[in-house]
């Protein structure tokens, strides 16, 4: 479900106006409580992360991260580029289909641009509301949107998100449950059933959206609730862009690792959704954490697999950092420009 009423274009301060209204009934946890809590969830992950990692850093060979990547055949490293390239053009239909259910007309060219660097920039970053708004609101306020818009289509797209790992993370623990497994030191069966329970989840949202066109409220919260076509349709897009991203990773992996697609895959959305939580920029450490946790407890040689997330870092989060760079300078300019060549008239 989307806490956006289909079709609105503006926020409306109403109680039943989704995120607006909810925020406005009741007192709620007071905005300090919310920010203290915040700092003791991220100083929580990370210590337990540094405990944990610990270990594993004990047995990582820093000769042989370095020898894994100098190593790295070329051909892995295009195919991990072709990965990335793709992963970013499926991301920019984050932004597509938030302004089609918004109905909001944008030129795609003014939509690809603001959502690669919106996203490429929020990535390494960090704090994708601040970070990514930014460069979304400079790229769309030109093309005449408002505050509230860019606001909407963020909500948008990251319920896209939310609702994409929950799906490939699922059904990555329910065919491939052993790595996940032996990170939380419980058995297959259970990070199997929580699987079955996640996907059971998204099933209803998708009949709730078929069967009801009323807000549905929560609480002091309502929620707006789009087709279930809507709904099928984040699934789609945002399961399709991170299995694209793991498979990034995936090419850069060493040959040698017993890890199936499908528990790579769940550790792969385990540690974004974990690297989320944590607000650190980027993930940086959160993410590499997990992922090296996840695949060293299968007979993956951890100085390899770290080398292989080393060469993942610069190829799926620095590599489009430099081009939306790139990207944003010559908008600039040309805009620059433009606006030049308006005051001479």
């Amino acid at each position: 479900m989307h806490p956006l009423p289909s079709g609105q274009t503006e926020l409306e301060d109403t109680p039943d106006s989704g995120i607006a209204g909810a925020a406005g009934s009741g007192s709620g946890p007071s905005a300090r409580m919310k920010t203290w809590t915040g700092i003791a969830t991220v100083v929580f992950i990370v210590a337990l992360l540094g405990v944990a990692v610990h270990h594993v850093m004990e047995k990582v060979d820093f000769a042989e991260v370095w020898a894994y990547l100098t190593g790295l055949p070329m051909q892995a490293v295009l195919e991990a580029v072709a990965m990335t390239a793709a992963g970013y053009l499926v991301l920019t239909l984050y932004d597509v289909s938030a302004l089609r259910f918004l109905k909001i007309r944008v030129p795609y060219s003014t939509t690809a641009l603001a959502s690669f660097a919106g996203y490429a920039i929020s990535n390494n970053v960090g704090w994708a509301v601040i970070s990514g708004a930014g460069v979304r609101y400079r790229v769309y306020s030109v093309a005449g949107l408002r505050a509230a818009d860019v606001a909407k289509v963020l909500v948008f797209s990251t319920t896209t998100f939310t609702l994409g790992v929950t799906f490939t993370g699922a059904i990555g623990m329910l065919v491939g449950p052993h790595p996940v497994a032996t990170i939380l030191s419980i058995p297959d069966l259970a990070v199997q059933l929580i699987a079955g329970a996640s996907l059971a989840f998204l099933l209803a949202l998708c009949v709730i959206a078929g069967v009801t066109h009323k807000p549905v409220k929560l609480w002091r919260w309502s929620f707006s609730t789009p087709s279930s076509k809507v709904v099928i349709s984040q699934i789609v897009i945002a399961s399709v862009e991170i299995v694209l991203a793991a498979a990034a990773l995936w090419v850069l992996m060493p040959p040698d690792h017993e890890v199936s697609f499908g528990g790579f895959l769940g550790v792969f959305s385990a540690a974004l959704v974990v690297s989320m939580v944590s607000h650190v920029p980027g993930g940086l450490g959160v993410f590499e954490s997990i992922m090296l946790l996840g695949l060293s407890v299968q007979g993956a040689s951890a100085g390899a697999v770290l080398g292989a997330l080393l060469a993942f870092r610069a190829v799926y989060y620095v590599l489009p950092l430099a081009v939306a760079g790139l990207l944003m300078l010559a908008w600039e300019a040309k805009a620059h420009g433009k606006r030049m060549l308006a005051k001479r008239r």
